[in-house]
């Protein structure tokens, strides 16, 4: 293949090709590479050929493109399906307007009709509409959290900006009372922090 990057392989599972790509997809994958390279792969496996993403962990617009035009070539004679995507991928899919399942009627497997076809369809939409619901909690609880951190760290800033306050005017305060003692004269009451006036007080009350 033109890449190291991608791994394509078939194994026989439950009755089907199960054909998997995985690593990345991207510019340096061309169409044509990803086509004979899974053509090869499922020439050995019988069986409806079924697509499983599951370990693709990147696609671009030029992999889309490439993965676009493998589920559109029959591979050895068959339509291939993709089955398994994870989520993060097929939103990517989504923007490339690269759609994950080209089956028709006339490729239904014996015995499904339209109808059960139809059923399968809904059932996955709702599996893609839960997921999606899962991914907008845990982002909505993220957002949550990041919001009650945010308001703990302002609360934390007021209170270091008080502190930060209280201690430049205790320390206005006590150079008041170091000039006034140099002068010899007493400063008055207010200009003393809130602990020297503490201690004075205490120091009254201790007298007989």
């Amino acid at each position: 293949m033109a890449t190291e990057a991608v791994q394509v392989w078939a194994a026989r599972r439950n009755g089907a090709c199960m054909l998997r790509v995985a690593g990345e997809l991207d510019v340096a994958t061309t169409a044509n590479a990803l086509i004979e390279r899974a053509t090869e792969s499922v020439r050995a496996v019988p069986g409806p050929v079924l697509i499983d993403l599951s370990a693709l962990t990147f696609i671009d617009a030029h992999g889309a493109r490439a993965l676009d035009a493998l589920i559109r070539t029959p591979l050895d004679g068959r339509t291939a399906v993709v089955r398994n995507c994870p989520l993060r991928i097929r939103r990517l899919l989504n923007v490339f307007r690269v759609p994950l399942d080209y089956s028709s009627a006339e490729d239904l497997p014996a015995g499904q009709t339209a109808t059960t076809a139809l059923a399968d369809q809904v059932r996955r939409a709702r599996l893609h509409a839960r997921e999606s619901r899962l991914d907008a909690s845990g982002t909505m609880a993220r957002l949550t959290d990041t919001l009650i951190r945010l308001a703990s760290t302002r609360e934390r800033t007021d209170l270091i900006r008080e502190q930060a306050q209280r201690t430049l005017a205790d320390s206005r305060a006590v150079r008041e009372q170091l000039i006034y003692s140099r002068r010899g004269t007493a400063p008055a009451p207010a200009a003393l922090p809130q602990y020297a006036l503490a201690a004075e007080f205490s120091a009254e009350d201790a007298r007989p």
